[in-house]
């Protein structure tokens, strides 16, 4: 949106021309007038160029020097210049510090706050751009003090295991809605709201097409996982196999195929594994909570695994 006139643009490609046009000088009273919040302006810097001499810039700080060295505007560098920039050639979403691409920009703006993390948590490591930001996530106690709390509605819990009942049962806390049910019909997780909308409301099934290639995805995660292995530079590659991975997580999980390191214990039975997901699967075998139950012999199981298993074997006409 142009912060002079507040006409609106889809593409960039229309909204650059636009404030070369209408827009020749800068007020910077009008520009930054609808900054009242604690952070920094967002700004399209796809065409820098000085508005004194027209000369051509390729980053924000060169365009900031030069205007401190060659007009003497007088530039404080010891603090933020205040934007973050973006950059849109050819209808691509780059990182205007690094230059990384992104297949949507709400997966940009988020990377864009890696770059700016003026505020770090001691306990847990996390770090923020704004204080407001920080002082909202230092008000709640972390996961390792042992205390689990919903973020809906700040109640805490001293185990993993009420959290996740809570979180279950308490559909005032489940964070997706349905917009064309009244009164809203709440979900638990996106996938399940996504149906709804599909079956309940004859919503056409979305898909995911790749800006880059002809592909089309019917996830939203694999058309992720796609866009950052084979068309950005914000992947992760196996230092082994040269595999490409779109998360740190998956990478470190398929380090172990070529390491087979297992450094995760059980302090049970001892027994160890080589990834944290299959040390937690592994712990529900000694729980006493048995979360799976068969409806028509009342067997219970630990596991998802296991209960299936017995669907198939015992009952293999009934769709599960």
């Amino acid at each position: 949106m142009c912060v002079y006139c507040c006409e609106e643009y889809k593409n960039p490609s229309e909204f650059g021309p636009h404030m070369v046009k209408e827009h020749p000088t800068t007020s910077l009273q009008v520009a930054f007038m609808h900054c009242l919040y604690e952070g920094y302006i967002k700004v399209d810097c796809s065409h820098l160029r000085c508005k004194i001499c027209d000369e051509h810039f390729e980053k924000l700080p060169d365009i900031a020097k030069h205007l401190n060295n060659d007009h003497d505007k007088k530039i404080n560098f010891d603090t933020h210049l205040g934007v973050q920039p973006f950059r849109f050639p050819n209808d691509k979403l780059l990182c205007g510090l690094c230059d990384k691409n992104f297949p949507c920009l709400r997966q940009l703006s988020r990377h864009m706050t890696t770059h700016y993390q003026n505020f770090t948590c001691e306990e847990c490591g996390k770090s923020y751009t704004t204080n407001s930001a920080f002082q909202q996530h230092i008000k709640f106690p972390h996961a390792s003090s042992g205390i689990q709390y919903c973020r809906q509605c700040k109640s805490t819990f001293d185990t993993v295991a009420e959290k996740r009942e809570h979180d279950e049962k308490s559909v005032n806390c489940w964070k997706y809605h349905c917009t064309f049910c009244s009164p809203p019909k709440r979900f638990l997780r996106w996938t399940e709201k996504e149906k709804h909308l599909v079956t309940v409301h004859g919503k056409k099934e979305r898909t995911h097409d790749c800006p880059e290639c002809p592909k089309t995805f019917l996830t939203r995660e694999t058309y992720r996982n796609h866009f950052a292995t084979t068309h950005a530079e914000a992947c992760y590659v196996c230092s082994y196999c040269s595999k490409r991975f779109s998360k740190k997580r998956y990478l470190d999980e398929h380090i172990v195929v070529h390491t087979g390191v297992k450094q995760f214990e059980c302090d049970v039975c001892f027994k160890t594994f080589p990834r944290k997901a299959n040390l937690s699967q592994h712990m529900w075998t000694h729980s006493d909570n048995k979360r799976f139950e068969c409806k028509l012999c009342d067997k219970k199981f630990n596991q998802k695994i296991s209960y299936r298993s017995h669907m198939k074997t015992q009952h293999p006409d009934v769709q599960i």
